[in-house]
Protein backbone atom coordinates (compact mmCIF):
# COMPACT_ATOMS: atom_id res chain seq x y z
CA UNK A 1 0.00 0.00 0.00
CA UNK A 2 1.30 3.83 -0.91
CA UNK A 3 1.47 5.73 2.07
CA UNK A 4 0.16 9.32 2.82
CA UNK A 5 3.86 11.12 1.54
CA UNK A 6 3.86 8.71 -1.76
CA UNK A 7 0.35 9.64 -2.60
CA UNK A 8 0.73 13.62 -1.87
CA UNK A 9 4.45 13.44 -4.25
CA UNK A 10 2.35 11.53 -7.05
CA UNK A 11 -0.13 13.72 -6.86
CA UNK A 12 1.90 17.24 -7.08
CA UNK A 13 4.49 15.71 -9.84
CA UNK A 14 1.33 14.57 -11.49
CA UNK A 15 1.11 16.54 -15.08
CA UNK A 16 -2.80 17.08 -15.01
CA UNK A 17 -3.13 17.96 -11.50
CA UNK A 18 -0.02 20.61 -11.83
CA UNK A 19 -1.56 22.36 -15.33
CA UNK A 20 -5.27 22.31 -13.90
CA UNK A 21 -4.05 24.50 -10.32
CA UNK A 22 -1.95 26.77 -12.73
CA UNK A 23 -5.06 27.32 -15.10
CA UNK A 24 -7.56 27.84 -11.82
CA UNK A 25 -4.77 30.10 -10.38
CA UNK A 26 -4.36 32.06 -13.30
CA UNK A 27 -7.83 32.44 -14.48
CA UNK A 28 -7.82 33.99 -10.46
CA UNK A 29 -5.64 36.61 -11.61
CA UNK A 30 -7.12 37.18 -14.84
CA UNK A 31 -10.41 37.92 -12.90
CA UNK A 32 -8.66 40.48 -10.78
CA UNK A 33 -6.95 42.37 -13.32
CA UNK A 34 -9.65 42.43 -15.45
CA UNK A 35 -12.55 43.47 -12.81
CA UNK A 36 -14.08 46.71 -12.61
CA UNK A 37 -12.23 49.44 -11.09
CA UNK A 38 -15.45 49.80 -8.08
CA UNK A 39 -15.72 46.08 -7.61
CA UNK A 40 -13.21 45.67 -4.88
CA UNK A 41 -15.45 42.60 -2.89
CA UNK A 42 -14.93 40.98 -6.36
CA UNK A 43 -11.67 41.27 -6.05
CA UNK A 44 -11.25 40.25 -3.01
CA UNK A 45 -13.28 37.07 -3.69
CA UNK A 46 -11.11 36.33 -6.16
CA UNK A 47 -8.11 36.55 -4.04
CA UNK A 48 -9.26 34.48 -1.47
CA UNK A 49 -10.10 32.09 -3.67
CA UNK A 50 -6.62 31.91 -5.19
CA UNK A 51 -4.85 32.06 -1.08
CA UNK A 52 -6.92 29.07 -1.14
CA UNK A 53 -5.59 27.13 -4.09
CA UNK A 54 -2.12 27.97 -3.09
CA UNK A 55 -2.74 26.54 0.67
CA UNK A 56 -4.02 23.56 -1.28
CA UNK A 57 -1.33 23.37 -3.17
CA UNK A 58 1.01 24.17 -0.01
CA UNK A 59 -0.33 21.72 1.61
CA UNK A 60 0.30 18.63 -0.50
CA UNK A 61 3.83 19.49 -0.82
CA UNK A 62 4.27 19.76 2.67
CA UNK A 63 2.61 16.22 3.02
CA UNK A 64 4.96 15.04 -0.06
CA UNK A 65 7.99 16.40 1.62
CA UNK A 66 7.31 14.49 5.00
CA UNK A 67 9.52 11.21 4.61
CA UNK A 68 12.27 13.25 3.00
CA UNK A 69 12.08 15.57 6.48
CA UNK A 70 12.28 12.29 8.50
CA UNK A 71 14.89 10.64 7.09
CA UNK A 72 17.12 13.54 7.60
CA UNK A 73 16.52 13.89 11.01
CA UNK A 74 17.62 10.44 11.55
CA UNK A 75 20.29 10.91 9.68
CA UNK A 76 21.13 13.87 12.21
CA UNK A 77 20.70 12.32 15.49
Amino acid sequence: MIDRSERAKNLVSDEFWTSEMAALQDSMLNQIANSNEDDERGRERFYLKLKVLKEIQAHFESVAATDRIVKKRWKVL
